[in-house]
């Protein structure tokens, strides 16, 4: 690297050794938690339109999708991992550490207010005590900011939630010490973080010794760094070393066993639960390419569903045209559209779950294209489709329309070209 390179990135990169390949137990790890949170985004789909007939099943959902984020954050910071392609691998388990503290602390919330089996007092105390612990960090916030109009109101709110819990039979019936600490609004639980994660299934001695661990690298105390030298010259500077390895691999492994647990739980809390008929139907035509069944008959949204991979189905949804659906991977499915009256292929695209369907090819002469409603060019189409884009196949007008970001929010049966689901995780 030479000084007219200072600030070049890929000088930097160029400037780096090829290192040496991860151990074994590193890349189990990585797998482990891969896997596992592939599946849940799937488990949390699965759960996703159910109306929560209680409160634990709401925040199950929202403690749920919030673990499965911190476990695809934690695989994009992990190296050699599938779900980022990087200029360089890049060792730091100290900001992995940083994640899974965060994920030990939502496997608690999530075991005490949607798992742990209490009674209906004792989960209406434990949950206007993290209302009111909410009200008073939010007041905290804007005490900072000097929004003094904000701080009003939460002082009425958080008096109001006081009066709650004074009159809670639970509460009442605690030793009159807690009372005033728990009434003060600075403790989310009833419990110690260690008595929660003993419940949630995690040893005492185990927990005491992760947590003493991450948290010294999460506030950046002189434990996480005074062996960065000397007989440790790689560790710190993103290196690939034994300890990090080790250490990330602790942070995977441990991530994967939070998300699995509370995966267990999930299933228990939503067993025999039905999706609402009306939230199955429009992501079904979603993911499929088609429209409601009360708009259109262009096609079975659920063809293609049970394929296995390398399996194909048809369906002949008109006259003219035979759709014809072939499993390509578990979330990935071809979708072939067929002008019966000649057997030639007048659209060919792949629909997936994350990122609903994608055109490759289509007859223009068979199609009438809009984009945005509107006649559109040639120029005008291909800058459309380096950019996110929405587009939706009427089989019946023989048209395939596009709708651009700029023009706001799509129709309702539009099917998806480079943007992402929003139901359940991911």
């Amino acid at each position: 690297m030479n000084e007219n390179d200072e600030f070049d990135l890929q000088a930097v990169v160029d400037g780096g050794a090829w290192g040496p390949e991860p151990a074994k137990d590193y890349l189990k790890s990585l797998d482990m938690l891969d896997n596992v949170v592939r599946e849940c985004i799937f488990v949390s789909r699965r759960y996703a339109g159910i109306e929560a007939p209680e409160g634990r099943h709401f925040y199950a959902s929202v403690l749920f999708v919030a673990l499965i984020t911190r476990g695809v954050s934690l695989l994009n910071l992990a190296p050699y991992s599938p779900w980022a392609a990087k200029k360089i691998e890049h060792w730091d388990y100290a900001s992995m550490t940083g994640v899974v503290r965060t994920m030990i602390e939502l496997r608690a919330a999530f075991h005490y207010l949607c798992a742990d089996p209490c009674s209906q007092d004792e989960w209406y105390c434990r949950w206007n005590l993290f209302n009111l612990h909410d009200c008073v960090s939010r007041i905290r916030l804007f005490t900072a900011q000097k929004n003094d109009q904000q701080v009003v109101e939460l002082e009425v709110q958080a008096e109001e939630l006081r009066e709650r819990l004074r009159t809670n039979s639970f509460f009442q019936a605690l030793d009159p010490k807690q009372h005033k600490k728990l009434l003060h609004g600075q403790t989310a639980y009833l419990f110690p973080l260690e008595t929660l994660m003993e419940k949630a299934g995690m040893e005492v001695e185990t927990f005491r010794m992760l947590y003493i661990l991450f948290s010294t690298h999460v506030h950046a105390l002189p434990m996480s760094f005074y062996r960065l030298s000397g007989d440790n010259p790689e560790r710190g500077r993103g290196l690939p070393s034994s300890a990090e390895e080790g250490y990330s691999s602790l942070c995977l492994t441990l991530a994967a066993t939070l998300i699995v647990a509370s995966r267990e739980e999930m299933h228990a809390l939503f067993d025999g639960l039905e999706q609402n008929p009306a939230y199955v139907a429009m992501h079904q035509a979603e993911r499929m390419g088609g429209e409601t069944e009360a708009e259109t008959d262009d096609g079975d949204a659920e063809a293609g569903a049970d394929l296995t991979i390398g399996e194909s189905a048809s369906v002949d949804v008109s006259e003219y045209i035979r759709i014809t659906y072939t499993r390509l991977a578990i979330d990935e499915i071809a979708v072939v559209y067929v002008h019966r009256p000649s057997g030639e292929t007048v659209f060919e695209g792949v629909t997936s779950e994350m990122g609903g369907l994608q055109f490759e090819s289509f007859d223009p002469y068979y199609w009438d294209v809009s984009v945005d409603g509107a006649p559109t060019t040639l120029a005008a189409f291909e800058r459309m489709i380096a950019a996110e884009f929405l587009m939706r196949v009427d089989v019946k007008g023989r048209r395939i329309l596009f709708k651009t970001r700029a023009t706001g929010e799509a129709e309702p049966a539009a099917e998806e070209g480079r943007a992402v689901n929003d139901q359940g995780a991911q």
